[in-house]
């Protein structure tokens, strides 16, 4: 077993040593099929054009919209609203004053009523993002970065994708534990601290193994010497990118290679790469080969996709109800 050094904390090399990449994405999704009560449900999934071409955008989370916290108000007085009503059903059972129907009714048409209303205003409220541009080699901001000059096609304040680096933070967190953690942003932080983003990691933990596989898939991502990784999150998109297209051609790549994958046999695959990850040198360690033909190494096993079953509805229909939540 190699060595782990992982004490090298500072800017981060824009190369990739480990090459193993893997995000799963369920692409027959049976329970998008079911939207319930919900009849705007898709366009939660849909409001962005940075979702819908995975092929040019990736996203990089950084923190909810303050405005989106007003949108779980409507929820939690649901949700009271709903123990209200299980109380009184309680006392119903032994005492003689009416029932107060007029609850019930309230509490089901203002968790309806905010059920429909949140897929509207969450397509119309911008998220709070940094998302990178792999065609036109950017990154982008959806908010806006005092002194930043330069604008994206999306009309967003956006830097060149050199200018972006990403340092492995580390501070103290239990008595005597180091923690790390990703800190992406322009190499100049003191003239734009603002687009100062902590990367979306498992936990911050005193193993930075999470923090190098994040940042080597954001880089792999930006490589335009390269496909796209053959991974689930690009299945529906790899014809989208002429690099990628032209590989899959070129190696005669199954279609729909990754559709017949349950998540429960994606997370399987992310998990062997993952236990791969951690006894590996990043600092030091040889240059692996990355896995191109992944129809060579993994066999779909399509009786373990998830069934959209009568309790799965069910409990669909009863969150709906009780709480408003799509």
């Amino acid at each position: 077993m190699q060595n782990k050094n992982y004490f090298g904390v500072g800017i981060m090399p824009k190369k990739t040593n480990f090459n193993r990449f893997f995000e799963y994405r369920s692409i027959k999704n049976t329970y998008h099929e079911f939207k319930g009560l919900c009849f705007l449900y898709d366009w939660l999934d849909t409001n962005k054009l940075y979702e819908s071409q995975r092929e040019k955008y990736k996203v990089v989370p950084c923190g909810n919209n303050p405005i989106k916290a007003i949108l779980f108000g409507p929820m939690a007085i649901g949700a009271v609203l709903s123990l209200l009503l299980l109380i009184a059903c309680v006392v119903a059972t032994y005492s003689e004053e009416p029932f107060p129907w007029w609850l019930v009714i309230f509490t089901f048409s203002w968790n309806l009523f905010f059920l429909n209303l949140l897929p509207i205003t969450a397509r119309y409220i911008p998220d709070r993002v940094m998302y990178l541009d792999r065609q036109n080699q950017t990154v982008g901001f959806t908010f806006e970065i005092p002194g930043c000059e330069q604008r994206d096609d999306l009309g967003n304040c956006c830097f060149k994708w050199e200018e972006i680096v990403c340092r492995l933070t580390s501070k103290m967190g239990a008595p005597g534990v180091m923690n790390y953690f990703p800190e992406i942003s322009h190499i100049d932080q003191d003239k734009y601290p603002k687009t100062i983003v902590t990367g979306s990691v498992v936990e911050l933990s005193a193993n930075p193994v999470h923090c190098y596989l994040l940042w080597e898939c954001y880089v792999r991502f930006m490589d335009l010497s390269k496909p796209l990784p053959d991974v689930p999150v690009y299945e529906q998109h790899r014809h989208s990118d002429p690099i990628t297209a032209e590989f899959d051609k070129k190696n005669n790549r199954p279609s729909d290679f990754w559709v017949d994958f349950s998540i429960e046999q994606q997370i399987e695959i992310r998990d062997e790469i993952l236990e791969d990850a951690f006894p590996f040198d990043w600092l030091k360690g040889r240059e692996q080969k990355e896995v191109i033909k992944p129809w060579l190494h993994w066999k779909a096993e399509p009786e373990r996709i998830e069934q959209l079953t009568w309790k799965y509805k069910v409990k669909r229909l009863l969150i709906q109800l009780f709480i408003g939540f799509p």
